[in-house]
């Protein structure tokens, strides 16, 4: 007996959704392309499984045309009862198969695509999130694979090269059925591959104008204050009539192209099976087919053009998703074919700058050219230098964001490219001159959204950088919402938490691009302490600063001018050479 299925428990699913996050996290990152093949829809078991299961559920869909065939020809003929609830039960026990196999592979394919976006999205977002590779791939891409698999338009294709299965039966009931039957797949596949062609144009053409509003949409927002600040609504809202008015445009030649391709595709079905009515009507006034004949080839008729009149949308995703597939495939075939990184041991944190020149992308001439350096733990280098000059390219580098041209970058003696990711959070923290904040809290933010998070640790950053009694003075104090759509809280503010978060996994190298640059007095005095507090420490500091007040908080000033070393002295040495030129302008003062 069949059981009625009752709702899960809310424990059930939580289950289901810890046994994923599971898999997740016990899964090996460094997937490589078979990984990858295995996963994707796009391989010969997938196509193998899909190819059998459509075989058999297409030929158990023969079931209803014989039924409609014995019905006619033998129940009525005869007039017996019994052999009408014999044939009955066998093609409901028929039917019950074809819709439990139907369901099998249905949670086959939903299966596979759960584990391919678990599995790959947590990969390529782990990619994303610490910059490797260069490709693009995305997670749109496995996003879009994955809604293809459980997709009508995957299945069907397995159910097209199952069609001459139905016309055989068609040519069997009579060749004339056959002909039509053949005739309108023909015709039918004909129309939607100028379906197909007609709206592909027009349909990246409403994609890109579509975009293009969305896109100038987000920017409104986003830079509402400098629009309004700078009186820019009126030429912007011009400019965006226009692109709204050519989006328009575009939709409306897609929906007309549409529903005309559609009233059309509608009208030649109806014909088709009207076609298929009036042909079979004909031969059982001949005599050369039985009555029910018409009933069966008006089912086997519908079954056998609806994988063609969806061959269009069909012929899209499939398109689609086989060029998202291909840029993955791209992405696995670049991936380094092993790990090179290592975990080290008994850090120091010194940092070591061999002639280092980078070229920014197409560019012919380099930012930086032949930079060298050296800084053992717990000095303190200040690099100043005009704007352009190379000094934010210096600090990329430093924190593995850019890869240099020539020359090399190492912590301890081992170049960025040998360190785990992982482990080089604890050993560099990094201040960027543009920082910013994901969304989640300011303790998140802080703690880089560790899991593990440990609040005293949270709150030892901020005490270092002196915010702590600003943060406990908010509304929601720790947990205060950050990001984009947040509340928006002082500059000076938002710079001190972006240093507390380097701070936070206390780093044996810090490194900071005009980290100061919006602090007040007081969260100045504290940035100074911290700097001090750093050699103490024993950690190594690089500081991107325009402020000479700064320079008593160092051991070296670097002067970069075009993207070289020009001039690098003690800090005691300049602070000296100040203190001279002052005396000599008091002295040219008091004697003029």
């Amino acid at each position: 007996m069949f059981a009625i299925s009752l709702p899960r428990s809310i424990d059930y699913y939580n289950v289901r959704i810890a046994s994923i996050f599971r898999d997740i996290a016990l899964v090996d990152m460094e997937i490589k392309k078979k990984d990858w093949e295995q996963l994707t829809p796009f391989n010969k078991k997938v196509f193998y499984t899909l190819i059998m299961a459509g075989f058999v559920l297409n030929t158990l869909i023969l079931v209803v045309p014989i039924y409609s065939l014995q019905v006619f020809d033998r129940v009525l003929t005869s007039q017996s009862l019994d052999t009408l609830f014999l044939i009955s039960m066998i093609v409901l026990f028929l039917l019950i198969i074809q819709s439990i196999l139907d369901i099998l592979k249905n949670r086959y394919l939903h299966q596979k695509s759960a584990k391919l976006d678990a599995l790959i999205s947590s990969f390529f977002y782990q990619r994303l999130t610490i910059g490797n590779g260069k490709n693009s791939a995305s997670l749109q891409d496995v996003r879009e694979i994955k809604s293809f698999m459980t997709s009508p338009a995957f299945s069907l294709a397995f159910d097209m090269i199952w069609a001459p299965l139905f016309l055989l039966v068609m040519f069997l009931l009579h060749p004339v059925v056959g002909f039509v039957g053949l005739s309108a797949v023909l015709l039918v596949g004909g129309f939607s591959l100028y379906i197909y062609r007609s709206k592909t144009q027009q349909h990246a053409d409403s994609q890109v104008a579509t975009s293009a509003c969305r896109f100038a949409s987000e920017q409104a927002t986003t830079q509402r204050d400098n629009i309004q600040a700078q009186y820019l609504s009126d030429g912007l809202n011009q400019q965006f009539q226009h692109m709204t008015a050519e989006r328009v445009w575009f939709d409306q030649q897609l929906g007309l192209t549409s529903t005309t391709l559609a009233s059309i595709a509608k009208c030649l079905r109806f014909t088709l099976q009207m076609a298929i009515m009036a042909v079979g009507a004909w031969l059982v006034i001949e005599n050369t087919m039985s009555a029910g004949g018409i009933i069966a080839g008006s089912i086997l008729m519908s079954r056998v053009l609806q994988p063609f009149e969806q061959l269009a949308s069909t012929l899209q995703a499939w398109q689609h998703a086989n060029a998202a597939n291909q840029r993955i495939c791209d992405y696995f075939a670049n991936l380094p074919q092993s790990n090179n990184t290592t975990q080290f041991s008994d850090i120091n944190g010194s940092l070591h700058i061999d002639n280092v020149s980078w070229y920014p992308p197409k560019a012919k001439l380099p930012l930086l050219k032949n930079i060298r350096l050296k800084l053992e733990p717990g000095n303190r280098v200040m690099i100043m230098g005009a704007s352009g000059s190379g000094k934010t390219a210096l600090c990329q580098l430093l924190v593995g964001l850019s890869q240099p041209s020539s020359g090399s970058v190492r912590i301890d003696t081992a170049s960025l490219a040998q360190w785990d990711a992982n482990q080089l959070k604890g050993v560099i923290g990094y201040v960027p001159q543009k920082f910013d904040f994901l969304p989640g809290t300011i303790k998140q933010n802080i703690a880089h959204f560790d899991q593990n998070m440990n609040d005293s640790d949270v709150i030892s950053a901020a005490k270092a950088i002196g915010i702590h009694q600003d943060i406990v003075r908010l509304e929601h104090g720790y947990n205060t919402p950050l990001g984009p759509t947040a509340l928006p809280i002082s500059m000076g503010l938002a710079q001190a938490i972006a240093i507390a978060r380097a701070l936070y996994y206390r780093p044996k190298l810090l490194i900071f691009d005009e980290a100061n640059a919006h602090l007040d007095s007081i969260r100045l005095e504290a940035y100074k302490q911290l700097l001090l507090q750093q050699k103490q420490q024993g950690s190594a500091v690089v500081m991107i600063s325009h402020q000479r007040e700064l320079i008593a908080c160092v051991d070296w000033v670097v002067t970069l001018e075009q993207g070289e070393i020009t001039t690098a002295k003690k800090a005691e040495q300049i602070t000296a050479e100040q203190e001279s030129k002052v005396r000599e302008i008091k002295q040219a003062v008091s004697h003029g």
